[in-house]
């Protein structure tokens, strides 16, 4: 796996952002695909460096994740306030949806949890490799959706 430039939320390009209200709107039909409703919605700020729309149905409350700078999305568990872990779920009926509607990637569980000595960091840039010099993340999951600052 050879990860994108951005994929840290450090030095984005101007205009990269992922819009919170079209992830929001996405979300919204995904939800209603697999009988589920959106329960709230947080944006990425400086910290994390992605949005969050829970969505819950009868049995389950799951927090969709949009990487703010690159196109991947990703399922976790909802965070009670002030929790910086996460801890991703895989659930294959919201990313069919989610990738009918849109262009970003949903990852799975195993793909997130991808040693970083097992991928390609070559793309990244200076800013990028202090950051994670810094960060110390060790999972794919843990690099792409962080709470550095």
């Amino acid at each position: 796996m050879k990860l994108p430039p951005g994929v840290t939320g450090v030095n984005p390009p101007p205009g990269a952002e992922a819009d919170l209200r079209v992830f929001t709107a996405v979300c919204r039909h995904a939800a209603r695909a697999v009988d589920a409703t959106v329960t709230g919605v947080t944006p990425a700020g400086v910290t994390p460096n992605f949005h969050t729309v829970d969505v819950a149905d009868d049995r389950h409350r799951i927090a969709m994740l949009r990487h703010t700078i690159v196109p991947f999305i990703a399922f976790a568990r909802p965070r009670t306030k002030g929790d910086v872990m996460l801890t991703f779920v895989d659930h294959p009926g919201l990313a069919a949806a989610l990738t009918d509607l849109t262009d970003a990637q949903a990852l799975t569980v195993d793909q997130l949890q991808t040693p970083l000595a097992q991928v390609d960091l070559s793309a990244l840039d200076r800013a990028e490799h202090d950051q994670i010099g810094y960060w110390k993340p060790t999972t794919v999951g843990e690099l792409m959706f962080n709470f550095w600052d």
